[in-house]
């Protein structure tokens, strides 16, 4: 899924806090039925896509 929310996330390229809006979302669940949120991103500066943690009570 694709969002344009603006989320706070730490790149881990640069070691710097940006703001940015995930290009996908995927939404992991574990056998015991908990889910967690990652999202792709892409560096501003590099380039370079990487992936981060989203918060639980993140909506597109």
């Amino acid at each position: 899924m694709v969002c344009r929310d603006i989320v706070s996330v730490k790149d881990p390229l640069q070691h710097i806090t940006i703001n940015l809006a995930p290009e996908k979302i995927y939404v992991i669940r574990n056998h015991l039925g908990k889910s967690i949120k990652i999202g792709i991103f892409t560096s501003s500066k590099t380039g370079q896509k990487f992936r981060a943690l989203l918060p639980s009570n993140y909506t597109c």
